[in-house]
């Protein structure tokens, strides 16, 4: 329960600071709940494509020697202790498919179907005029996701805690937001590819750090400097987007 609770405040806090951020122009009645749900939905439909697609990967990883050996538990057991094996190499190879695997299961489907709920949500509300709508509903979605996402993560205290102040789903937005504005603003498709693609590539650096640190221990200085470089760009947007928030800086109609 404390571990639940602890994983609450700071995204709860983000929510409200949100809706400060548009208290000038608030969200339309049930706009703002329909975001959160779509942060949910985007939650669902991410961790559906992500086991799906570990299941996939873990089949073809089965030969046609290891499927023979799967006739009973130990064979079966012994089969996945050699994937499991194979999984913690440290190879070129090995880190490449990790990476390929970080990035088509984790980075790039979670901040797709953030960017598609999002994006559903802003046309059939109507609901974005400027720039700054935009980035903000796509922020809302991302603290909905990160809150459910850290719900789920909450095994322990000290893992809840360290989760809830490490909003970087809220940060992958921001930059989503960014870009997305910039491509309307600009009208060039690149910004808004990279709406996407920017996002997914930290998201996936990021988990690609945690990927390492559980092949090897030694790898806990590229982990822990991830974590740094994550800890200092969610810093920088929020300095940026409370700038933009005093200065106007996004109020442009896209």
């Amino acid at each position: 329960m404390l571990a639940t609770l602890a994983a609450i405040p700071v995204s709860v806090g983000l929510l409200i600071w949100i809706l400060y951020m548009k208290k000038n122009d608030p969200f339309p009645r049930f706009t703002f709940v329909k975001l959160l749900i779509a942060g949910a939905v985007a939650m669902l439909l991410s961790s559906i494509v992500t086991i799906a697609g570990g299941l996939i990967n873990l089949l073809m990883q089965i030969g046609p020697e290891q499927l023979k050996m799967m006739t009973s538990t130990e064979g079966i057991v012994q089969v996945l202790n050699e994937i499991n094996a194979a999984a913690k190499a440290v190879t070129p190879q090995s880190l490449l498919r990790s990476f390929v695997k970080s990035f088509l299961l984790i980075g790039l489907t979670e901040e797709f179907f953030k960017f598609l709920c999002s994006k559903f949500v802003m046309r059939r509300e109507g609901v974005v005029v400027t720039w700054k709508d935009a980035l903000l509903c796509f922020a809302v979605t991302a603290v909905s996701f990160q809150l459910l996402e850290d719900i789920g993560y909450a095994g322990d205290l000290g893992t809840a805690i360290f989760r809830a102040l490490t909003p970087f789903h809220f940060t992958f937005a921001v930059i989503m937001g960014y870009f997305y504005g910039l491509g309307k603003v600009k009208g060039n498709g690149f910004y808004s590819l990279l709406a996407i693609i920017a996002p997914s590539l930290i998201h996936t650096l990021y988990d690609f750090s945690i990927n390492l640190l559980k092949r090897d221990d030694s790898f806990i200085f590229v982990n822990l400097g991830m974590n740094a470089v994550m800890f200092v760009l969610t810093v920088f947007v929020i300095l940026k987007l409370r700038k933009w928030n005093r200065d106007g800086d996004l109020d442009i109609c896209i």
